[in-house]
């Protein structure tokens, strides 16, 4: 699922934005596709309306990062914080269970012996290193993290594309989100709860430029495998999540530092 929401990151990191909400919206997106899979609604319905629900809260990021003019950092803290609080109100602090047996192919079913996340996983990097290494999107998004002011003056509509990369970013979570409550059987408030430090942590130490412009989606790619061995080591040294969530914290500093060095 962090490999999932990566893509969207990196694409927003590239273009010299962040959304740390994303893992609020997955908690809102999972708990929807999980309440209406109780509610005995089709699985296609529910998955839908999970990604209805990504997209949406991702165009109001984009609204307000593109048409207002505020920075993305501020106005994402402010929806992590609103979109978790609608996750508490939507479960009112219980979990959402009870899904068909149907609806568990996803997260725990293989074609070939290969798990179906992973091969989803495959096709959304080679879709996403085809966009921006052969599009003009992707010159869109490397431009605007390179100069953004040079961008519109060149005739780019960089508000359009800021909304763009932010409702992208909401149905690629939303997506990732029903692969997670297909695994985990369960949507509790707290879904998705730290995603955004290891996407972050794993773009940084791949490479990419915190402050735009600069990186290529193989390197958050490679990223990701790092902070999931990392995390598998020290679970089975028996180390507390409170410790890892402070190495990963160092991890962070360190690449950032790299990268201003």
């Amino acid at each position: 699922e962090i490999g999932i929401i990566s893509i969207p990151l990196t694409f927003l990191l590239l273009s010299g934005h962040m959304d740390l909400s994303v893992g609020s919206i997955v908690g809102v997106c999972g708990i929807v596709c999980g309440m209406l899979l109780r509610a005995g609604q089709p699985i296609v319905l529910a998955i839908l309306a999970s990604i209805a629900a990504g997209a949406a809260v991702g165009f109001v990021n984009g609204v307000i990062v593109g048409k207002l003019k505020i920075q993305a950092v501020v106005v994402t803290i402010g929806t992590q914080v609103m979109f978790r609080g609608l996750c508490y109100i939507m479960t009112s602090g219980r979990a959402v269970s009870g899904y068909p047996l149907s609806f568990f192919v996803l997260g725990t079913g293989d074609i070939l012996g290969l798990p179906i996340s992973v091969l989803v996983l495959a096709a959304c990097y080679l879709g996403a290193w085809f966009v921006l290494e052969r599009t003009y999107l992707g010159r869109y998004i490397l431009a605007i993290g390179n100069n953004q002011n040079t961008t519109r003056y060149s005739g780019i509509r960089v508000d359009r594309v800021k909304m763009l990369l932010f409702v992208f970013c909401g149905v690629m979570t939303a997506i990732a989100s029903v692969f997670l409550i297909s695994r985990l059987s369960s949507a509790e408030a707290t879904l998705g709860s730290g995603y955004e430090l290891d996407i972050i942590t794993a773009a940084l130490i791949g490479g990419i430029d915190i402050n735009g412009g600069s990186g290529k989606l193989q390197g958050t790619f490679l990223g990701i495998l790092i902070i999931g061995i990392l995390r598998n080591g020290l679970n089975l040294m028996g180390l507390s999540v409170i410790y890892q969530s402070i190495i990963l914290g160092v991890l962070l500093l360190v690449a950032v530092a790299k990268r201003k060095g």
